[in-house]
């Protein structure tokens, strides 16, 4: 029985696309091979002509006619990564180059893209791959009236129908509107400054660190997580509100204000903190992890602070400066008791791991 066995290319060439236009034309990435890549460009011929995308693919196909005619070992790929962009898209340009790779063993490669986007991932193939040319295709346009409109008309598409656009461009003017509509309702217009500055502000802050991609995984990976997560930043939110409130609400010495501002922000702050530590300890124990013990140590030295903390609190309320010994010997015996679980638990991991 004999098989056949694809020729192994010693140069590649590699068409990037990682916001994955390549998919609003019905082709599936990766493309491999001379075939392939020839119906994948009379594909997005109907439909994305006029997309400098397009013109990238075609002087891809041409640096490697060119190449294929003075008879060097060569081969060309498309890869495309996510509409949704980020680390999404990135990760799948990685997974598709480790199949191109095994697939065609190449020795180096050239790579065409046209956006600075697309660039991100040229460190992911620098990484697996020889880079041994970099072509960057820009389009010039003569932009006419009819032009512009046409271009306007484009990019309004793709606000409409790609998702890291339209969260930007639709979700926070949206938001800002609700916003507006809310306070006029509510009488509270004036306060549409303020508002629209946090709004504006949270969305670059959430977008800058990549929070929606992370809260996205988090979502995927464990729901128990995200739901816990939400639920920990109101309480937060509520503690801080009502220690405001506290605060521009009471007279007294320093000492006095700054207690009872605490006291009225502890029991939110405590929740917020025990309600991400009870998720971790349910996610533990559906995964039938020791670590659950662990959790549960965790939980209890909140619980432990938490009380010591409002019994302090309380006294320099009552204007008792000195900690009664009752509080002192409730913090020890705890603490030693703590410590000596947290020690017993680590050597059962420790049999548990060494014995498995």
């Amino acid at each position: 029985m004999v098989k056949m066995i694809r020729k192994m290319a010693k140069t590649v060439i590699i068409y990037i696309d990682i916001d994955d236009d390549l998919s609003l034309a019905g082709i599936k990435s990766p493309v491999i091979g001379e075939t392939n890549v020839k119906e994948a460009i009379d594909k997005a011929s109907e439909i994305m002509a006029d997309d400098s995308d397009f013109n990238s693919m075609i002087v891809a196909y041409n640096i490697y006619k060119k190449m294929k005619k003075e008879g060097q070992d060569v081969e060309i790929v498309f890869l495309a990564g996510s509409q949704k962009g980020g680390l999404e898209a990135q990760r799948r340009i990685s997974a598709q180059l480790d199949e191109i790779i095994k697939e065609l063993n190449p020795q180096d490669s050239i790579i065409v893209y046209d956006s600075p986007e697309d660039a991100k991932a040229l460190p992911i193939i620098q990484s697996r791959l020889k880079i041994s040319g970099v072509q960057r295709v820009i389009v010039e346009q003569h932009r006419g009236v009819e032009e512009t409109y046409i271009l306007l008309g484009k990019y309004f598409k793709k606000i409409l129908n790609e998702p890291r656009y339209s969260r930007i461009f639709l979700g926070v003017p949206g938001a800002i509107l609700f916003a507006a509509g809310i306070l006029e309702v509510l009488g509270l217009i004036s306060y549409i400054v303020p508002v629209i500055t946090i709004l504006i502000g949270s969305a670059m802050i959430i977008r800058g660190f990549d929070l929606d991609e992370m809260m996205e995984k988090w979502w995927e990976n464990s729901t128990i997580m995200v739901i816990a997560a939400l639920l920990s930043s109101i309480s937060f939110a509520i503690s801080l509100i009502n220690g405001y409130f506290t605060y521009i609400s009471i007279k007294g010495n320093s000492v006095y204000v700054v207690s009872t501002v605490i006291s009225s922000m502890l029991p939110y702050i405590t929740f917020s903190v025990l309600i991400l530590l009870g998720a971790k300890a349910l996610s533990s124990a559906l995964d039938k992890s020791i670590k659950l013990f662990h959790d549960i140590i965790k939980i209890s030295a909140i619980i432990i602070s938490y009380y010591i903390i409002t019994d302090v609190l309380k006294n320099l309320e009552e204007g008792i400066y000195i900690i009664q010994f009752q509080s002192f010997y409730a913090l020890t015996i705890s603490s030693m008791v703590l410590i000596f679980a947290y020690i017993v638990l680590n050597l059962i991991e420790k049999y548990k791991f060494s014995s498995s």
